[in-house]
């Protein structure tokens, strides 16, 4: 059962928290501010549920008009007094509340629309210590007291609320209707030329916008009157229109497929507030593709049925006696929302993606009748890099020029040091002298550069090579039309870092290359695999009719150098030979041992600022701290507020932009959170990282440097995309190279340590590798294999073709 359904509601006692009734909205009232609620419903207690815990802790600022709803959440009372952020596309907003009997006031982050100074509002919420900022109230519920006086009113209208309507005439429209004001204005908003001083054409222009907004009014109220956050308004009344409430009332689950930034979790409490049953068919439907969907979101490409249906009824909290689980999966079957392989159970979209692969990769198996250049023609080639290079091309790496030139699709992996990269470049220039058309791409702008430079031709992103339509949301290149360079059709296409490829972006990439052109996939098998679904290059790799060359000879570059050797250990399974600092032996890596997190945090921040710049000579701007997670001690959260503090304590700051609980001032090292493809020209992807070179006077944007040296300008809402880039999780370093890695590592990340994390973290270091943790932890990790195993079948889709 629904715990937040199951749990009993606890009376609301108090009377001095009761809206007198000349102030209860009405029904029709839609110029009535957003998220007003009644008396009655206060007084019933309405959405306010038992969640159980302790009392939190009281403070000064809570004195208001203060009631208790249950053992966490709090009502509160007062003025709104100034508001200090708002955005308006969201309706997020912090502002101050005074109430009448006290002095202070209580800074309130939330979402809530229209609030405005003077407002009288009630909310629900939970008295919070923001580490930065201090105590504020944590709204859940913003709700308006709708004014009904002359002074409240006129207050109301001159907040904005209405356009056109300022201080001045807030004052005439108030005195002229009084208590009225709100229903006149709503009901028969023509009367607004009864008012001195308004002409014909203005008049027109504020009933031509009350009526245009009634809608979404209507609606707002609706989801306020069911305790759903006004915030969602919008977004819904965009993609239904004036059958925004009809949509709602008729299956409120259909909110996680069609409005973007809606998922279950969110269209299930609209649903249960608004009367869905707990066992109902719509619900039960919806609990199966979300947890489908879930499993998508943690890299599956399918669930097992019965896992499925344990993870359905874990979600929704239903007993299996009370739920059909075989007919719902039937009905959405039915729909081609789900498709099944055996007892396997596929969002349709990931069954597609996999299907497609294993049969693009089957039809490429075959090899070329002719190679596309001679073998000596071929030699020319490698002897050229050779000389450029100054090096001698071992066998294996011959090879793979050869196997590039005679086939069309082809694998090349191999650790760090094995020779990819130049082998890469040797390709290149030999299908240069067959003629070909190359197109170079990676899934990271990084990457992509670190083509460009070693292979002396452009590379892209595979999103920009494929065109993403930001409106369509959709690649412009596909199998109607193909994959150009220079207006003419690519002959081959050679793609880096594809371990970081998932199997929806391969199944687009690979739709839109030409039939007869070559494909070359390289990568590191070691290395995580995808964020996204799917394990695509390493299934592929474990088809031994697909072509494919491992290069395994390992080239040193130093005597000193240790990363290499490092990351082979770890990835044989053994214990890292990682050398203590003893101020004696030279190296390019060393452990420090720190179990406790609060002195490994520590010792991180006096590497980052003072001990690496000093006895290396990199700059901080050179070093990224790697971490396995977010939260925690030594969590990227936590790391990078310790290092914004401790870096721009250096030097004179700007003001602070929030952007949630995240502060952001000139000079700090900030992350692209998303793909924003409309920012510019080129656009800017996740995993991006710059430096805030400037923040308006404004405050509502700033402008970042990006690593490729382009400057870009953030709004308001691209701000909000952005995250602190001082510490990074190893999943978010992918394809990037990076001068100096130091890696947090203890038993807070237990759950999380494995072979390829570790793996992948050290194989980032180019020059400088400092690990702060504990030995044990370490040692974990390069002992665990993959311990997540994940649900995919392209490797058997293949097999079955190929019987």
């Amino acid at each position: 059962m629904d715990k937040t359904r199951e749990s009993k509601e606890e009376e609301i006692t108090g009377s001095d928290l009761g809206t007198p009734s000349a102030q209860r909205p009405t029904s029709a009232n839609s110029v009535m501010p957003r998220g007003v609620i009644s008396a009655s419903e206060l007084q019933k207690g309405g959405g306010f549920q038992k969640n159980g815990g302790t009392n939190a802790p009281r403070r000064e600022a809570a004195q208001h008009s203060t009631l208790k709803v249950n053992s966490q959440l709090e009502v509160i009372r007062g003025e709104v007094e100034r508001v200090r952020f708002k955005k308006a596309e969201s309706d997020f907003v912090i502002f101050e509340l005074k109430a009448k009997d006290t002095l202070s006031s209580t800074v309130v982050v939330g979402n809530g629309a229209d609030i405005a100074a003077g407002l009288e509002v009630i909310i629900t919420g939970e008295f919070v210590t923001h580490p930065r900022f201090g105590a504020q109230f944590k709204a859940r519920n913003i709700s308006i007291v709708p004014p009904s006086s002359t002074d409240g009113i006129t207050k109301y209208l001159a907040s904005g609320v209405i356009p056109g309507i300022g201080p001045t005439l807030a004052r005439r429209v108030a005195e002229h209707f009084g208590g009225e004001t709100l229903n006149i204005l709503e009901r028969t908003p023509e009367r607004i030329q009864e008012v001195s001083g308004i002409g014909s054409s203005k008049a027109h222009a504020i009933a031509t916008y009350l009526e245009e907004n009634k809608s979404l009014h209507e609606i707002t109220r609706f989801l306020t009157e069911h305790h759903i956050q006004p915030g969602l308004a919008n977004r819904i009344y965009k993609r239904y229109g004036n059958r925004s409430i009809e949509r709602l009332k008729q299956n409120p689950y259909l909110l996680a497929r069609d409005v973007v930034g809606v998922g279950f979790r969110t269209a299930d409490s609209v649903a249960l507030r608004l009367g869905i049953e707990l066992e109902s068919p719509e619900r039960h439907r919806a609990g199966l593709l979300y947890s489908l969907e879930r499993a998508r979101d943690d890299g599956h490409c399918f669930l097992p049925r019965e896992a499925l249906f344990s993870s359905c009824e874990s979600l929704l909290e239903t007993h299996p006696s009370l739920v059909d689980h075989e007919q719902r999966l039937r009905e959405l079957l039915e729909e081609k929302l789900v498709s099944t392989r055996d007892e396997h159970v596929y969002l349709t979209s990931l069954a597609h993606a996999e299907e497609y692969i294993a049969t693009f990769a089957v039809e490429r198996l075959t090899p070329r009748k002719k190679m596309l250049l001679d073998e000596l023609e071929m030699e020319k080639a490698i002897r050229r890099v050779e000389g450029d290079l100054a090096i001698t091309f071992s066998n294996e790496q011959r090879k793979a020029v050869h196997a590039a030139l005679s086939y069309r699709l082809l694998l090349l992996t191999g650790g760090p040091g094995c020779g990819k990269t130049t082998v890469t470049r040797a390709i290149v220039e030999a299908l240069a002298e067959a003629g070909c058309n190359i197109a170079l791409t990676a899934p990271t702008g990084r990457a992509a550069q670190r083509m460009s430079q070693v292979c002396n031709l452009p590379a892209k992103t595979i999103h920009r090579l494929l065109r993403f339509d930001p409106f369509t949301r959709r690649f412009i290149h596909n199998e109607s039309f193909p994959i150009e360079q220079d207006e003419k059709q690519v002959d081959a296409i050679i793609v880096d870092e594809s371990s970081m490829i998932d199997l929806l972006l391969a199944q687009s990439l690979f739709s839109a290359i030409p039939h007869n052109a070559t494909i070359i996939l390289v990568g590191d098998k070691d290395q995580l695999p995808s964020v996204g679904p799917g394990r695509v290059f390493g299934e592929l790799l474990s088809i031994t009719e697909i072509p494919t060359i491992t290069l395994s000879q390992l080239y040193r570059r130093e005597e000193t150098s240790r990363i290499n050797d490092i990351a082979y250990q770890i990835n044989a399974g053994l214990d890292p030979q990682i050398p203590e600092p003893d101020g004696v032996t030279k190296s390019d890596a060393y452990f420090l041992e720190r179990t406790d997190s609060e002195e490994a945090a520590s010792t991180i921040e006096r590497l980052f600022i003072e001990q690496i710049p000093k006895k290396f000579g990199i700059a901080p701007g050179d070093i990224t701290v790697l971490t396995p997670s977010n939260r925690g001690p030594l969590g990227t959260i936590q790391l990078n507020e310790r290092l914004q503090r401790a870096v721009l304590g250096q030097h004179d700051r700007a003001f602070t932009l929030t952007n949630s609980d995240i502060s952001f001032y000139e000079g700090d090292r900030v992350c692209q959170r998303k793909n924003n493809y409309q920012i510019d020209e080129f656009g800017v992807f996740n995993g991006d990282t710059g430096t805030i070179v400037e923040i308006d006077d404004s405050g509502k944007e700033l402008t970042v440097e990006l690593w490729d040296g382009r400057l870009i300008n953030y709004s308001e809402n691209d701000i909000q995309q952005l995250t602190l880039a001082y510490a990074l999780t190893v999943h978010r370093s992918q394809g990037s190279e990076i001068p100096c890695v130091v890696l947090a590592l203890n038993e807070s990340h237990y759950t999380l340590l494995e072979r390829q994390l570790i793996y992948t973290a050290v194989t980032r270091a180019k020059k400088l590798l400092i690990v702060v943790g504990s030995r044990k932890s370490l040692s974990l990790a390069s002992r665990r294999a993959q311990s997540k195993k994940r649900f995919s079948s392209l490797k058997g889709r293949i097999e079955t073709i190929l019987r």
